[in-house]
């Protein structure tokens, strides 16, 4: 086997079989974005083009960061992914291997390689669309310059300032109704925002209601899951895996997994690296000025009772999702535990 440089229309057909395969063809915005963005090499076995694979590659002062978003290989060779998985990690040291749970003979050569995994992001679908009932007070109304302020403000809360969309981003949206407004007694308590979507018959949703009851998220995703019924398509969502709370909501709205997307790291090449200092290095960080941000991590009762002088307090079980919500990259970042820092 080798793998030979292609452009991505050279490799489409297999790519649309590779999608055909999986029981649920729906590909997240993420996925597709990744996707376009990364490097196509045709796996062959002598003259014969047998599968592809695509390559993401970063360049970060002076190195490359290297994942492997996609690999697939056709029949007869389905149970050569092991092998394709050595030809890409002898050639291009990959720091991380992307893979969906549904795509299982890929992932399970991913384990049998002995690879470190943890779950990055789960995709789920409405198994049907669930008639809301009444709830008092509740209405789903598309956004207007009414609650534009109170829509902005939602967007910069939960998706943080690099992600937010602008104003002017949001009025071009209200011709679009693809973001809704959640009310309560007139009160805008939440979002329901369609997403793009690459796959033909699905409309992808992201609820925002970070402060309403479990009760409402669930009213609003069933009521915008009859309207996309009304469209011909079925609800889905990628969420977070680690967000156990918001896959409880969607589950009880009637959403079920169909799969999840594995972050394989590989540890010959190492996984980015957390160094610790001493709490006299920290010290003399907080007394020098030094520009950072210091964040505890123990538990909220902890915190309560003391903590270090100018620090925040996130939940541990959430301190990554927190992080990307509200640090840029190249910021500093302090945290510090009850044994060491």
């Amino acid at each position: 086997m080798d793998l030979v440089a292609v452009e991505h229309d050279e490799i489409a057909a297999m790519r649309k079989e590779k999608v055909g395969s999986i029981l649920v063809p729906l590909l997240p915005s993420f996925h597709v974005h990744l996707a376009h963005q990364a490097e196509a090499y045709a796996i062959t076995d002598g003259p014969k083009r047998v599968g592809y694979v695509l390559l993401l590659v970063e360049h970060h002062e002076g190195h490359d960061h290297v994942t492997l978003v996609e690999a697939y290989l056709t029949s007869p060779y389905r149970d050569r992914y092991e092998d394709v998985v050595e030809l890409v990690r002898t050639r291009f040291a990959p720091r991380a291997f992307l893979a969906r749970s549904d795509d299982c003979v890929f992932t399970t050569a991913l384990i049998a390689e002995g690879l470190p995994m943890e779950a990055s992001m789960t995709v789920m679908v409405a198994r049907a669309a669930y008639p809301p009932g009444v709830v008092e007070g509740l209405q789903l109304v598309p956004l207007d310059y009414a609650y534009l302020q109170a829509a902005h403000d939602l967007f910069l809360h939960v998706r943080g300032v690099q992600q937010a969309p602008t104003y002017a981003e949001l009025e071009a949206e209200m011709e679009s109704d693809r973001v809704n407004v959640l009310t309560d007694h007139g009160e805008p308590v939440g979002l329901v925002v369609e997403e793009e979507s690459q796959s033909a018959g699905y409309r992808l949703f992201d609820l925002m209601a970070p402060h309403a009851a479990a009760e409402a998220q669930v009213w609003a995703l069933r009521t915008a899951g009859l309207v996309a019924e009304r469209d011909g398509l079925t609800g889905a969502a990628v969420i977070d895996a680690r967000d156990v709370q918001r896959q409880q909501v969607f589950r009880a709205a009637g959403y079920y997994t169909v799969a999840s997307y594995l972050l394989f790291y590989d540890p010959e090449v190492g996984r980015p690296s957390v160094p610790t200092i001493e709490r006299a290095q920290l010290q003399q960080m907080i007394e020098s000025g030094e520009k950072f941000h210091l964040i505890d991590v123990l538990g909220e009762y902890h915190w309560k009772r003391g903590h270090l002088p100018g620090a925040t307090w996130i939940d541990f079980r959430s301190l990554t999702r927190e992080a990307r919500r509200r640090f840029k990259k190249k910021e500093r970042i302090v945290v510090y535990c009850n044994s060491y820092t």
